[in-house]
This record gives structure tokens, sequence and C-alpha cells, in this order.
């Protein structure tokens, strides 16, 4: 069963409160909540398998944009720097579970803007922290995950 990636917990915060900022939007951007949210020239934009940007955490909301760039700073993303995040991956390749021999080991990728992608590990920017076999979940840290304050 599929899940919306979601923060599980917050590393050193002493709370489980996400910090949440928001953001410009690029054009042409359909981003939905849930969806890892990168930054590049200084506007969101969904997280691809390759990510060129810099992630900076999930969308809080859902918007579909058009043509326009949305520049009224009001889109919310959960900042995913110092926090779990619990996510699915696909089982789709060649690499269909993890082990603990995985954990805190390599950097993976996304197949899509919400799922783990276990064969990617090159340019990779999720850490495994904890996974669930039968779920197909996996709990993660986003490696030098930017920190804006905009």
């Amino acid at each position: 069963m599929a899940i919306t990636p979601y923060v599980v917990r917050r590393l050193g915060a002493g709370n489980n409160n996400p910090d949440i900022e928001y953001f410009d939007v690029d054009a042409s951007q359909t981003i939905t909540t849930g969806n890892f949210v990168v930054v590049a020239s200084g506007l969101a934009q969904n997280a691809a398998s390759s990510t060129t940007g810099e992630v900076v955490g999930l969308a809080n909301a859902t918007l579909s944009n058009g043509a326009s760039a949305t520049t009224t700073k009001d889109f919310p993303v959960v900042l995913a720097k110092n926090s779990v995040i619990r996510m699915n991956f696909t089982d789709a390749g060649t690499k269909k579970t993890f082990a603990t021999a995985d954990l805190y080991g390599a950097l993976y990728g996304l197949s899509d803007a919400v799922t783990l992608n276990p064969d990617d590990t090159t340019g990779g920017f999720l850490q495994v922290v904890g996974f669930d076999n039968t779920k197909k979940t996996v709990d993660v840290v986003v490696s030098a995950a930017a920190q804006y304050l905009v």
C-alpha cells in the first residue's frame, strides 16, 4: 500500500513539530502534498530521479500553477533538515528488499517524487536509517538537506 512521505521524527529538536518554510514555485509545476521538493534558481520544483536542485523537504500542500511562476512565497514545505522521513520504496528493479547492512550506508535516489529507488545509488541523497520490507517502506534522512530561511 502506497503512503505519502511524511516526517516520522525530528532529530535534536526535542519535539516532533516540523519546521515549515514558504517558497516561490517555478512555472509549469504540479506539486502534490508529500512530494520531495528541490529549489533551483530560487524556485521550488518537484524533485526528480536525477535531482539538480537542492532538496529542501516535502510539499505541505498541492499546487498546479500553469505557465507562470508563483511569486507570493506562499507554498509551504516541511523542511527535511534534521528529520527522519518515512516513504515507500519500489521493488520494480533488481534490489527488492533492504537488510541491516544497507543502513547508514549508500545514498539512494528517487524513482518519482515520492518513491525511493533502491537501484539508484548514483548521485543519491536519501540515506536509509530504517526499513520494513513487508510494507515496502524506508525511513530516510536527506543527506545535506538544504536549510532555507526565505
